[in-house]
């Protein structure tokens, strides 16, 4: 360390010790030096161009011992680089039992650990609700396969050329569904284990009207605050953007079939609406 706190001043000292010794020497032989650029009335010719190759023969020589001097610095330099691998060289930072405590976890253990513990936490919403253990795990692991295909249908909608063929028409909806786990789970799992699922993770089991225009096909077919509208056009409704999407798909001009659970009753009923914007608040 002492080294290479005086490696610098000393490469620097060196370099003028050099350059004054050159001086020194150049003196010594051409005493008329000082006089190199003074008139060449007091100077032949031939004495001018024979200091001039000498003055070239002696930059030469310092810039060849310059040169050196820097390497020297830089190999000095190198060595007392931390990480330099020499076995004197010591590293401030943690205590060698400390430091085994820290790194005792690799990072991608850790990151293991967080998954896990994620994976445990979602397992264990499912089964207060009522799921099985094994169901549970069925269901989680079944969110990030939908989250892959979701991905797989964007990459390949992407790189598709006719986006307006039926294929593509047909990614589309694929890519609407498994954007939502949700949607999945409404198709591939009961009525009773999907009320379940949105119930462990705080989704809303039913959409309840909060209020309506005057003169729209929903306040004119008997609709009020509080109802609930349970089915619409045969596809269930959880929230006003379930019945927005669902409003428009339904084909202009006809009549749609809405299931509604009135307030303070217990017994669903069907009405019939015409296709369009029902005038729903949510």
């Amino acid at each position: 360390m002492m080294l290479r706190k005086y490696t610098l001043p000393l490469a620097a000292m060196s370099l003028l010790a050099v350059g004054a010794a050159v001086g020194q020497w150049m003196d010594s032989d051409n005493p008329s030096a000082p006089t190199l650029f003074t008139s060449s009335s007091g100077v032949s010719a031939g004495n001018l161009g024979e200091r001039v190759q000498q003055l070239e023969k002696t930059l030469e020589q310092t810039l060849k011992i310059q040169g050196q001097l820097l390497e020297l610095v830089n190999e000095l330099s190198s060595r007392f680089e931390p990480g330099a691998g020499e076995e004197g060289t010591r590293h401030a930072g943690i205590a060698p039992a400390q430091h085994d405590m820290v790194s005792r976890e690799p990072p991608q253990n850790h990151h293991q650990n967080r998954y896990d513990r994620m994976r445990e936490n979602q397992i264990r919403q499912l089964t207060d609700e009522g799921f099985s253990p094994e169901r549970a795990a069925f269901i989680v692991d079944k969110q990030e396969r939908i989250q892959y295909e979701q991905m797989q249908f964007s990459y390949e909608y992407h790189h598709m050329k006719d986006k307006r063929s039926p294929e593509a028409k047909a990614l589309q909806e694929k890519m609407q569904t498994y954007s939502n786990p949700r949607r999945v789970f409404e198709q591939e799992l009961t009525d009773a284990e999907f009320e379940q699922y949105l119930q462990a993770y705080g989704g809303r089991t039913e959409m309840e009207i909060g209020d309506l225009l005057d003169g729209t096909p929903a306040y004119e077919a008997g609709l009020r605050p509080g109802d609930k509208i349970i089915r619409y056009n045969n596809e269930r409704v959880y929230h006003m953007g379930d019945l927005r999407t669902q409003v428009y798909q339904a084909k202009p001009g006809t009549s749609v079939a809405v299931e509604i659970q009135r307030k303070g009753s217990s017994a669903p009923e069907t009405i019939y609406l015409p296709a369009g914007p029902l005038g729903i608040r949510g």
